[in-house]
């Protein structure tokens, strides 16, 4: 009788094309389901999503970690709030006219429902972080400021144990261990042969605020991106926090454009891809897999940054870097092992 209707729920499923459809039917009668129709398409799904998300994740990690080298040319110009509005000021209306143009009823929807929400997501992933990560980038490397703000995957476990009550598995949390003392590691070495001082102090706290900024946002995120869709989250939140953005730009600073071409380049760099691109998929993900799994591939951020870094920026590679990432490699990789479906 429960196979008959894991059938009837199978074929209306199918018929509607939903995937969380699926997911919201009973394990015992999910299982029964996929047994009766002598097929796994249960896992086979579950495994086209995760290489789908994995490829987004791979992108994500990719398009953020040239971010910090690019911010670093840019700053060479450009004043660092200001920086951040320019960024957003292109990316923003973007991400808006393609959130309207897939659904206008849900984007409109989206402010009536879940203005608190949209605004601690602007306040937080794009005002907080920007401004802190921008300033701190100014006073320590580009590598030593993205495995500071990489550290932010310890304080989402935090908060998605707390609040959303994810379970961690002992793999999971050994993996994590791992790569943040990784991370650990390259921080005592002095910021790779530059000279601790209070201005490399302050520039690494306001990279760790970085941190607690994306923490908070990405948190803020997951509890809404699972009912929303992720793209039009994503545009609504900037526009508050492109909004946001402009009064510490005018007190703070005196705003003026870049001047060269190179830097230019940078600003629209940083934000058809490390804005655009990104951020719609960081939320995508976010709303297809846990919290705590997701944030840790943020641990291979200072990997690429490293890499662009020393090529770009000539900015020194020691022993104990090499470390430190290898370690972070090894927390990640034990993390998802864990997590492949069986």
């Amino acid at each position: 009788m429960e196979t008959e209707v894991a059938n009837a729920s199978f074929s209306r499923e199918i018929e509607k094309g939903s995937p969380g459809g699926l997911a919201s039917l009973s394990p015992h009668v999910y299982d029964n389901l996929f047994c009766s129709h002598g097929v796994t398409m249960r896992r086979e799904w579950t495994e086209e999503m995760k290489t789908k998300n994995l490829v987004w994740l791979t992108l994500i990690v990719l398009l953020w970690g040239s971010a910090f080298p690019l911010i670093k040319i840019a700053l060479s110009e450009v004043t660092p709030v200001t920086l951040g509005f320019l960024r957003f000021l292109i990316a923003t209306p973007i991400l808006v006219l393609y959130a309207y143009s897939k659904d206008p009823k849900g984007f409109r929807t989206l402010f009536r429902d879940n203005m608190p929400t949209l605004v601690v997501m602007g306040l937080t992933g794009v005002m907080g972080y920007h401004v802190f990560q921008n300033i701190g980038l100014q006073h320590t490397s580009a590598t030593n400021s993205s495995i500071l703000i990489s550290s932010n995957p310890i304080i989402l476990a935090v908060l998605s144990i707390l609040f959303l009550r994810e379970k961690v598995k002992v793999t999971q949390a050994v993996g994590i261990v791992i790569g943040f003392s990784g991370v650990v590691i390259i921080i005592l070495t002095a910021g790779q042969g530059q000279p601790l001082g209070p201005s490399s102090l302050v520039g690494d706290l306001l990279s760790v605020g970085g941190g607690v900024s994306w923490a908070i946002y990405s948190f803020v995120g997951k509890r809404l991106s699972s009912r929303v869709n992720p793209i039009g989250l994503t545009a609504a939140s900037t526009i508050f926090g492109t909004l946001f953005l402009i009064p510490p730009s005018l007190l703070l600073e005196t705003p003026h454009l870049p001047t060269t071409r190179g830097v230019w380049f940078a600003v629209v760099a940083l934000s058809l891809g490390a804005s655009c691109l990104a951020y719609g998929l960081w939320n995508q993900v976010l709303s297809e897999e846990e919290a705590t799994r997701v944030g840790v591939a943020l641990f291979l951020l200072p990997v690429v940054t490293t890499t662009l870094s020393v090529a770009l920026l000539s900015e020194p590679l020691t022993l104990f870097m090499l470390t430190g990432m290898g370690l972070v490699l090894s927390g990640v990789f034990i993390t998802e092992r864990d997590n492949r479906p069986h």
